[in-house]
Formats: C-alpha cells, sequence, structure tokens
C-alpha cells in the first residue's frame, strides 16, 4: 500500500501588470509674466486637488479637476506661448488623465523650450511607455539619467521597462541602483521581489523584498499573495496559509490564492481546511481540474474514498490525458484496497509519459495479474 498520497498541485500565475508609476518633483521655477504665472498657479492648485481626489478613489471628481486645471495651462500659454512650465505642467495633467498622446505632444514643446531638465524626459518617457513606444521611453530614461545620475525614479522606470525585453531580468541593476538612491521604494521591491519569483526563482531574495513591501505598507494585499506564494515554494505552508488568509479576506474569489491556500493545508495535514478551499473554487469554476484533484487527494487522506474516486473521476472526466489525475486516483485505489484498478491507473499514467509511473509500478504492481 502507498503510505502517503502523492500531492501534486499548480500554482497560477498571478499579476495584473501595474502601470508605471509618477512622482511629481519639486516644480521648475515659473517662467514669465504674472498674469500666466497666475493661471498656472491655479491650475496647481486644482492639480493638487485632483491628487486628493484620487486617493480618495473619486476618478471622476480628479478627472475634472484635472481638465479644469489644463484650462489654465492653455490660458497661461495664451499669456506667454514660450512657457516652458505651463506646457509641462499641462503634459503632467494629461498623464494623470491617462492621455497619453496629448501628453506626449506637451513634453515636446515644454523640451523644444529647455532640453536642460532631466525631469520632462523621465515624465515623457513614462507617457511614452504607457502610450506603447518603448524604444523612445527608453531613450528618455537613458538621457533624464544622463542629465541626473541620482534620479532613482528613472532607473526604477527603465527597469522596469527592461522586464518587458527579451532579458527581463536586466532590469535587477535598475532596481538595485534605485534602491541604493532611496531604501524606501516599496513600488521598486515588489517588482524585484516578483522578477526574482518568476524569472530566477531564487525564493529566499523574493522573500526578503516582499518582506520589506509589508514592512512599509502593511496593507498592501498583492503583497501577501506574493509571500504566501513565496513561502508555499520554500515548504514554509504555514507561513504561506497565514499570508493567503490575508489576502483571500479581501479578495475571496480570488481562485489562485484558495488553490494555492488548499494545498498548503494539504501539506499540514489540514485536510477539512483543504476542502472547503477546493470547495469554494469549484463553486468559482466548476471544470477547475487542480481543484478537483486536490480534493480528492484530501477527501482521500480523511479516508473518505468514494468522496474522493467522485473527484478523480471528475478530474479526468475534464481532461482525460491529464496523467496527474490517474497517479492520484491509483493511490486512492490502493488506499481502498483496490490493487488492480490502482495499477490500471498507473499504467494508464505511463501511456501518457507521467516520470513517476514506471517506478510505482515497479514497485507495486510487479506481481499483478490483468
Amino acid at each position: 500500500m502507498i503510505k502517503r498520497l502523492i500531492i501534486l498541485t499548480a500554482i497560477f500565475s498571478f499579476y495584473s501588470s501595474s502601470q508605471l508609476f509618477a512622482q511629481d518633483e519639486s516644480l521648475p521655477k515659473i517662467d514669465s509674466s504674472d498674469m500666466a504665472i497666475q493661471f498656472i498657479k491655479t491650475g496647481n492648485i486644482k492639480r493638487d486637488s485632483a491628487e486628493v481626489h484620487l486617493k480618495n478613489k473619486d476618478k471622476k471628481g480628479a478627472d475634472k479637476l484635472y481638465a479644469e486645471a489644463i484650462k489654465d495651462y492653455k490660458k497661461a500659454l495664451k499669456v506667454n506661448s514660450k512657457s516652458y512650465t505651463a506646457y509641462y505642467q499641462m503634459a503632467m495633467s494629461f498623464s494623470k488623465r491617462k492621455d497619453y498622446k496629448n501628453a506626449i505632444a506637451n513634453f515636446d514643446k515644454a523640451i523644444k523650450i529647455d532640453t536642460t531638465k532631466f525631469i520632462v524626459y523621465r515624465e515623457r518617457g513614462i507617457a511614452l511607455a504607457n502610450f506603447g513606444k518603448n524604444k523612445e521611453a527608453m531613450a528618455d530614461f537613458n538621457t533624464a539619467l544622463d542629465k541626473n545620475a541620482d534620479d532613482f525614479e528613472s532607473f526604477y522606470h527603465r527597469g522596469a521597462l527592461k522586464e518587458f525585453d527579451r532579458n527581463p531580468l536586466s532590469a535587477l541593476a535598475d532596481y538595485e541602483r534605485a534602491l541604493e538612491l532611496n531604501a524606501n521604494l516599496e513600488e521598486v521591491y515588489m517588482k524585484r521581489g516578483v522578477l526574482c519569483f518568476n524569472k530566477k526563482k531564487d525564493y529566499l531574495f523574493a522573500l526578503s523584498d516582499l518582506n520589506k513591501v509589508i514592512e512599509l505598507n502593511p496593507t498592501r494585499n498583492e503583497a501577501y499573495y506574493w509571500r504566501g506564494k513565496t513561502k508555499y515554494n520554500l515548504n514554509d505552508f504555514k507561513g504561506a496559509d497565514q499570508d493567503f488568509s490575508r489576502f483571500i479576506e479581501y479578495e475571496p474569489e480570488n481562485i489562485e490564492a484558495l488553490i494555492t491556500r488548499g494545498a498548503s493545508r494539504l501539506n499540514l495535514n489540514n485536510n477539512s481546511g483543504a476542502i472547503r478551499d477546493f470547495d469554494d473554487v469549484v463553486k468559482l469554476d466548476s471544470k477547475n481540474i487542480i481543484a478537483y484533484m486536490n480534493r480528492g487527494i484530501a477527501k482521500g487522506a480523511t479516508k473518505n474514498y468514494a468522496g474522493a474516486l467522485e473527484d478523480l473521476n471528475r478530474a479526468i472526466e475534464i481532461k482525460f490525458d491529464y496523467s496527474p489525475a490517474y497517479i492520484n486516483r491509483a493511490a486512492v485505489k490502493f488506499a481502498s484496497g483496490d490493487k488492480k484498478g490502482a495499477c490500471k491507473d498507473l499504467e494508464k499514467a505511463d501511456g501518457l509519459n507521467n516520470e513517476q509511473a514506471l517506478g510505482l509500478i515497479q514497485q507495486y504492481c510487479t506481481d499483478q495479474k490483468h
């Protein structure tokens, strides 16, 4: 008899690509007449108010204030058509409204007036990246860093852009430099941690970065998800359970989190907890093969062999050539005393080129006649 059920789980990727972020710096000096200054000042007040609305998740209110600010900057340009500041601030307002086409056009005009300021190249680079012009964005981030080698935001944004390149790990050097310049960049730790998890499989390094994200922002739910995944891969199933529980509290219908917490609970022999998680997955996705298979494993561990076989049969019904389901069904059949049926399942898995099947056949089925 197989003493221990073979647990095979699939952890799905969870990442919604985050937008490149921008932070306003101290503004360049206002350039020209009193009337233009007044218009620009009024626009800035509205932009500041828009930021408050954004923080309160009032996108409609923020958008209205950005639109009003843009009108003020346009008035300022009627007074002084060569105001770098008016073009720059108007471009920033367009960027905040995600109108990157108009943002880029106004950054272009600002640069024609003054080519010396690094910040305008960085901000235009952000707009270009969000507009899908990655090559041009990269050139702008390089220019910004040529003008200011200590601009940590340009290092961050250039790194984020490199993640879309053929060699995403090249982003790590830029993230490292950004953190050398500013050790409290939550977003950089987040992106570097996820990158190390996905591309380097360096789970200890990823864990360190994700711990730092949560230290800087204990409310960032996404970080608990990724730290839970990281702990799972480090076999810290208790820690993974805790982090996923925190994440699921706010996102109770996230299938990937439920599956991974269920897998963690299987490894902790918390079979009833695992079954509840897989129950929730099946309610959300009635054809989720991983949920059926792992729920079958959990039921088998509680000696509910009929329920286990029902789930594993359902998994095979959904995907007849999914060899892990045959392996796990064989484990349940062995546990319930159906050695002949178990060996048939192992032979089926072997026919599907499952790497474990042949060794199990040799170990448990050499005396079985069919």
